[in-house]
Parts: structure tokens; C-alpha cells; sequence
């Protein structure tokens, strides 16, 4: 094995790790907004990104549900 080939590996591997942390943050929440608007709402345009975090946000607080805090 390669310098290089463990480089490439060791990045590959802290990017998917980095993905799943966003993830689990909920940092993938518009991404994952705008694929089920483009397969479900094909016709109506998307909330722009800041619109969508307001109102994700308040959902969350009205409805807090199992959170922790």
C-alpha cells in the first residue's frame, strides 16, 4: 500500500464519518428536504434554505417531542 492510496483512504474515511456527524446533528435536514420536494413537489418551488431552518425550528419548538432538553 501506497502513501498515497492511505491518504486517499484516511480522507474518504473522515468525510463519510464528518457526514454521518451532520447527520446526526440534523445539518442534512434541507438537503434531505430538497430530494424528497424534488421527488414528491416537482411542480412547486422549494422555501429557500433560511425559510426552511425557521420553520424547522419552530416546529421543534412547538412540538418538542423526545428531545432531551
Amino acid at each position: 500500500m501506497t502513501a498515497r492510496s492511505t491518504t486517499a483512504r484516511l480522507r474518504e474515511s473522515a468525510r463519510a464519518a464528518w457526514q454521518i456527524v451532520r447527520g446526526v446533528m440534523g445539518e442534512t435536514a434541507y438537503e434531505r428536504y430538497l430530494e424528497h420536494h424534488r421527488a414528491h413537489h416537482p411542480d412547486e418551488p422549494p422555501l429557500g434554505e433560511r425559510e426552511f431552518w425557521r420553520r424547522h425550528i419552530d416546529r421543534g419548538d412547538t412540538n418538542p417531542g423526545s428531545r432531551c432538553c
